[in-house]
């Protein structure tokens, strides 16, 4: 057997170990060129197995597939056998064998060089070298290449694990990133967007083929603008370039989203990212989207306004009421006279319809806090239905009664027994009875019925009033929800048809309405399951 070790191999080995970042192919070239080189019969590269807590071969030349998956060396074994990094051990495997004697055995294996791989003061595996020959030697030489060999292989182990901890650094950076509610803007130090996370993406629709163009490039391109002058930025204004040249800014910006043509206001905030020696390596700038908060700002102020304008309007009657009877009052005691209590009757029961329009109000506005809180809940009593039905219909009969413009027609069983919360009901007739007298100005007939039928009870309210467009039939029903055209000239908040459909869909039921068009009336059906 020849002794010689052609340094032309060693060195083609070497190179097709340190190129690359595929492991599988560095290590099997490892074990190829200790095979070859050491003109071994086999060659393996064994590493740490945490879970097994032994070494095991990760790439082998010469053995057999099931000699390789096989064999174990326990790591306490590996440590009494490799003390240090520089120690190679020459083995004799047929009368100390290291690993399975009955493995060894079979694939015929006499001896081995065995040269430990270390991770600073951490043994982590082997590089070995076997011969089926009794009487190999292995001399200097022999041992000499293997623990260069031994080093490159340990280098690209050690280089292969950094890599994929960097890796995995640099994923779990982007996944928090991702994770943020906030966008998330990066600049590299030449002005070109080196990254965007999550949000910062969905907010302005960046995508992959963005990475890499200039920021002032897109800015122009998303027509970006400072809130405060509300002109086009310039490139001395803008925050991530501001921020590579070591400034921060805080300010709010408007952009167009490209996808849509909307205009988004956002509160963006950017700063220079700096290395150990305080040198610029980057940019950041987050994102916080606050058109939605600006929108919902701007309904909370109008809310508020309708608010006050609906709970001040009968507060205006009630006092003027009041202060009539308390005029009436005064002149009856003045001058002896008699009370009018026909009049004072009529007077006390229009204060008594302002209280309780006032008093719905006010309900409906708790029901709907109730329900976006969750906790709108639905009582469970046996009650006649037809009652109610009736009773609502013949207060707002009685209510209307002076005016004359409307009159009521009510069909319903005697009787309907049904189970549910009686309160609730009244509430969700109030409020559709309502209005259908409030939309229908001119009057006319408001038909109310209740039926049983195939095990629901229907209650429909038809009125012959303004009718609703077809565009707004989807969106009614939903908080805070009017109709356009001429049902935005009458007063209120949109709550009335949410808070009577939250009360149907309570009871496992359902509200629909229906119209023919503008002029042209409204139906309102609501179905209850019965028990």
């Amino acid at each position: 057997m020849s002794t010689q070790k052609p340094i032309g191999r060693l060195r083609d080995v070497a190179l097709s170990m340190v190129r690359g970042l595929d492991f599988s192919e560095r290590t099997a070239a490892a074990v190829r060129g200790a095979r070859a080189i050491e003109s071994a019969d086999a060659a393996a590269l064994m590493l740490r197995d945490q879970i097994a807590d032994a070494l095991v071969i990760v790439a082998q030349d010469g053995l057999s597939a099931a000699y390789a998956e096989a064999q174990r060396v326990p790591m306490d074994r590996a440590r009494e056998l490799y003390r240090g990094p520089d120690v190679h051990v020459i083995l004799d495997l047929t009368h100390r064998p290291l690993g399975d004697p009955a493995l060894l055995k079979a694939e015929g294996l006499a001896r081995a060089l065995a040269v430990p791989i270390f991770d600073s003061d951490e043994l982590i595996g082997a590089l070995v070298v076997y011969t089926k020959h009794p009487k190999r030697v292995f001399d200097h030489e022999d041992i000499e290449v293997g623990h260069i060999l031994a080093a490159l292989a340990g280098a690209t182990v050690v280089n292969t694990r950094r890599h994929a901890e960097v890796v995995a650094q640099r994923e779990l950076v982007r996944e928090m990133l991702d994770q943020l509610e906030e966008g998330v803007l990066i600049a590299d130090p030449d002005g070109t967007l080196a990254g965007a996370n999550r949000m910062a993406r969905e907010l302005t629709g960046l995508g992959p083929t963005e990475i890499g163009t200039p920021v002032d490039e897109l800015a122009t391109r998303f027509q970006v603008r400072r809130q405060d002058s509300r002109e086009l930025m310039r490139s001395d204004e803008n925050p991530l370039l501001r921020a590579l040249s070591g400034e921060r800014s805080q300010g709010e910006l408007s952009f167009v989203d490209m996808r849509d043509g909307s205009t988004h206001l956002v509160e963006a905030a950017a700063g220079p990212v700096r290395n150990h020696d305080g040198a610029i390596v980057g940019a950041v700038m987050t994102v916080r989207d606050l058109t939605e908060l600006r929108r919902v700002e701007a309904e909370k102020q109008e809310f508020l306004s309708i608010i006050s304008h609906e709970l001040r309007t009968p507060l205006t009657p009630l006092k003027a009421l009041a202060q009539l009877l308390r005029s009436r009052l005064r002149r009856a005691r003045e001058k002896q006279t008699p009370i009018d209590h026909e009049s004072f009757e009529r007077n006390l029961a229009a204060i008594e319809r302002q209280v309780d329009r006032m008093n719905n109000l006010v309900n409906d506005l708790l029901s709907v806090s109730r329900a976006e809180r969750g906790v709108l809940r639905m009582e469970r009593l046996a009650f006649d239905l037809s009652a109610v039905v009736r009773d609502v219909a013949q207060r707002y009969a009685t209510a209307t009664e002076e005016e004359g413009r409307h009159h009521f027609s009510v069909s319903a069983p005697n009787e309907l027994r049904y189970e549910g919360d009686p309160s609730r009901m009244e509430q969700l007739l109030f409020n559709v009875i309502g209005n259908a007298v409030k939309y229908s100005p001119s009057g006319g007939e408001v038909r109310v019925t209740l039926e049983p039928n195939d095990g629901q009870a229907i209650i429909t309210i038809a009125d012959e009033g303004i009718g609703i467009l077809a565009e707004d039939i989807p969106r009614l029903g939903a908080p805070y929800e009017r109709g356009s055209g001429k049902a935005a000239t009458f007063a209120g908040m949109g709550v009335g048809l949410y808070v009577a459909k939250l009360v149907a869909e309570g009871h496992a039921g359902s509200l629909d309405i229906e119209s023919a068009g503008d002029g042209k009336g409204t139906t309102v059906r609501v179905r209850l399951p019965l028990a």
